[in-house]
């Protein structure tokens, strides 16, 4: 695989705010913009994309310049801002990657209770609105950036609990999240893993990545890891596992205050809303 020898990634939307100047905004979820080379990337479009719109305008990121919208996984956190009008007539026109998974009905059971926290935009909404790519498969969009595809499970466990999915009228089951996917870019120090929510398990995830693009150097994992609901040892495990590996650790979104605190200070990366992590040569 080609190796990028620019890459810059400055997250849009999170929960995760910090003291940046000008004042920026963030909610539950995640968007990151990114360029890899001569190509510009919107990861996800956050919860009801208002922070995606406000922070871009005062960090000076021209979203109506992108080539690709990847969608990490059908949770309305990740895929809410597609219901925005505003965004949606900034990014229509452009390509929309995702998993074919992402338009099963998903629903979270939160205190008793069933809600749905799905697309906002049908297959048919979307296809109108978009150049709409599905695929379960790896796929390359330049040189050295690879759409991650269907994340392998090598042992370790999902993180679905709570969770459920819809396939027409088979009824509820529980979701797999098999349309939990990643971005992976191929850089000089090496690979760069960019995550929404990690609910396929980021150490998965890293597996995969070396066998998708057949680089087994991971630089940094930046993005969701899904441990805030884990248990304190489970946590610690992951964050061992992935210190191993990874030179820098970016824990965003729904990682969870214990795993940035477990990130050793000459690894962690910052990467809440108006953060950026850039690769060089």
């Amino acid at each position: 695989m080609d190796q990028v020898k620019k890459l810059k990634m400055i997250v849009l939307s999170d929960n995760f705010t910090s003291t940046i100047i000008p004042p920026l905004i963030g909610e539950w979820g995640f968007s990151a913009y990114i360029e890899a080379g001569g190509t510009k990337i919107l990861y996800d479009v956050g919860n009801s994309g208002l922070p995606v719109l406000h922070n871009a305008k005062l960090l000076g990121i021209d979203l109506s310049s992108i080539d690709y919208i990847i969608l990490s996984h059908g949770h309305s956190d990740h895929t809410g801002g597609l219901g925005n009008k505003e965004l949606l007539n900034v990014i229509k026109g452009k390509t929309v990657i995702a998993h074919p998974s992402i338009f099963e009905k998903k629903f979270l059971n939160w205190n008793g209770k069933l809600q749905y926290i799905g697309l906002p935009l049908t297959r048919e909404e979307l296809e109108k609105n978009f150049n709409l790519i599905l695929t379960r498969k790896p796929l390359e969009l330049t040189k050295g950036v690879m759409f991650s595809g269907e994340v392998k499970r090598y042992g370790n466990p999902e993180y679905n609990s709570g969770l459920f999915s819809a396939k027409g009228e088979e009824g509820l089951d529980i979701d797999h999240l098999y349309d939990d996917v990643a971005l992976f870019v191929n850089t000089t120090r090496g690979l760069v893993i960019l995550t929404g929510c990690g609910h396929s398990n980021i150490l998965n995830i890293m597996t995969h990545a070396k066998e998708a693009t057949g680089v087994d150097k991971i630089y940094a994992v930046l993005g969701g890891f899904h441990l805030f609901p884990s248990e304190a040892q489970h946590v610690n495990d992951v964050i061992n596992k992935l210190s191993s590996e990874a030179s820098r650790i970016g824990p965003a979104h729904c990682s969870g205050n214990l795993a940035k605190s477990l990130v050793a200070k000459d690894k962690f990366v910052d990467f809440g809303v108006g953060r950026s992590f850039e690769v060089f040569e």
